[in-house]
């Protein structure tokens, strides 16, 4: 991206960090208090989340003004340039990791244990990004090996980090 259109790319983002951070400290004031525990307030598992929403929110503001003094606000699109966004490879990357976690997060967690839905969603991450275009699949061996090992220990690590270190009871 060129350096003259940052401002317009920050007072963009600035937006969406702003209501994602107002989103997730929204969703986090619905978990649970766990009060009905006589827990402490603080250890309940909506805190982290929700600092973590205002600090979002309060970063989205900051680079919102940064972006209006630098007269980011001046946005004109063209059908030339939505259609150069979609055609850049960072863009369509994008795509296809948004549409892996929501699809990890809404299809495969709840409907299968944990470590295979992760170690599912690990190795086709890995694989998708690490696939040479062009070249035969038989001859990519040790990239479906490497994301299969990778799969497994991640996903493995990440459920015994959770479940046994922090004490998560996760779907399953």
């Amino acid at each position: 991206m060129k350096e003259s259109n940052m401002p317009k790319a920050d007072f963009l983002m600035s937006i969406m960090l702003f209501f994602f951070g107002i989103f997730v400290m929204i969703l986090s004031s619905q978990m649970p208090d766990l009060a009905d525990q006589n827990a402490n307030p603080y250890s309940a598992p909506g805190v982290v989340p929700f600092i973590l929403g205002i600090i979002f929110s309060f970063l989205g503001i900051v680079m919102l003004i940064r972006s209006i003094l630098r007269k980011g606000y001046r946005i004109k699109i063209t059908g030339v340039q939505i259609i150069a966004w979609v055609k850049d490879l960072s863009t369509q990357r994008f795509l296809v990791t948004l549409l892996m976690s929501v699809g990890y997060a809404l299809i495969l967690l709840g409907r299968m244990h944990y470590l295979l839905a992760t170690g599912l969603y690990m190795f086709f991450f890995v694989f998708i990004f690490e696939f040479k275009k062009g070249e035969k699949l038989l001859n990519q061996k040790k990239t479906i090996f490497s994301a299969l090992i990778l799969s497994i220990i991640t996903s493995g690590s990440i459920y015994w980090v959770f479940r046994y270190l922090f004490l998560v009871n996760l779907p399953g």
